[in-house]
């Protein structure tokens, strides 16, 4: 019977609730086909998936797989549908659905690459997948364990993180306890907030003036020109001026984490965005580098620099 998986799809910072629903049907040769517009990655996952499921120790079904991704009018990029779409097909090959789930397939979301021995990578915008799911009312989402950390930093969204196609099955159908991971990675990255600022205002000797301006700029969230010739000291003093600044409340740390993870830019697990973000592109930077956009949308320089400085 058909199976019914969600998931998230990322386009730029917007992130929409995407269903992946799997059949199967009898045929003497065996086809996989994913439909719903999605992109070169994931159409390439079919081979990703096949494999994983295989080496996972699981039996792929030798039927003819139709995966709808819907809604059909989104566009769908990257590989981070893998897991949804093996769980759809695995369920999909149960005669019937599977009892005293401990999570709900209606309030969960599922995200990862899959390695093809079913090793579950870290996928690209997570932060922002997670925060579209609790808009919608969701209440779990599994994510790869590189990437539960910046997950656990939404509140009111239980995260289980996996690192293989099995714990996924596993979290369904047992008592996987992800409250003592999910409150770990919240005291985590409160402790972290003592990091120290790269350069210090303190360490720059004389430009009392321009240090006096840049204090009231930082209180009062004002723009600075700064005009002087080469080596007085320009990009010290704007290198500075984010330690300066109040440290990041928890809704702008979730502001500025939400964009670096949706451009790619969050990959190790101690990933969380605890400072304000300083951005110096070259005097050379294209007008999309800037401000974003492109075939493949992507923030910009100027997005980037949400809640911190940006210095041209």
């Amino acid at each position: 019977m058909p199976s019914k998986v969600l998931s998230c799809a990322l386009s730029g910072l917007e992130c929409s609730l995407i269903e992946v629903e799997a059949d199967l049907t009898p045929t003497q040769l065996g086809n996989f086909v994913v439909v719903g517009l999605p992109d070169t990655a994931v159409q390439e996952s079919r081979e990703r998936i096949r494999l994983a499921i295989k080496n996972s120790g699981f039996q792929f079904p030798t039927k003819r797989i139709s995966v709808n991704l819907a809604p059909a009018d989104i566009k769908k990029q990257g590989p981070s549908f893998d897991v949804p779409i093996a769980l759809a097909i695995m369920l999909a090959t149960l005669k019937e659905p599977p009892e005293h789930l401990q999570c709900s397939l209606d309030d969960t979301v599922v995200i990862g690459e899959l390695a093809l021995d079913g090793a579950i990578r870290s996928a690209v915008g997570v932060l922002p997948m997670v925060l579209a799911a609790k808009a919608a009312g969701i209440k779990h989402a599994f994510v790869p364990a590189t990437n539960a950390q910046e997950a656990a930093m939404v509140h009111g969204i239980t995260i289980y993180p996996i690192t293989h196609l099995r714990d996924v099955l596993h979290g369904f159908c047992s008592t996987m306890d992800a409250r003592y991971v999910f409150e770990r990675y919240i005291v985590r990255s409160a402790a972290a907030r003592t990091v120290q600022a790269e350069y210090d205002m303190s360490s720059i000797n004389g430009q009392e003036h321009a240090k006096r301006v840049l204090e009231i700029a930082a209180a009062g969230g004002h723009n600075v020109l700064f005009n002087g010739p080469p080596g007085s000291g320009k990009t010290m003093l704007a290198r500075a001026l984010p330690g300066i600044l109040p440290q990041l409340s928890h809704d702008e740390a979730l502001e500025v984490t939400a964009i670096y993870s949706a451009s790619g830019q969050l990959r190790s697990a101690e990933s969380i965005q605890l400072q304000r973000p300083f951005r110096s592109p070259h005097h050379s930077a294209s007008h999309v580098s800037l401000v974003g956009g492109g075939a493949k949308a992507s923030p910009g320089e100027a997005t980037l620099a949400h809640n911190g400085v940006l210095f041209l």
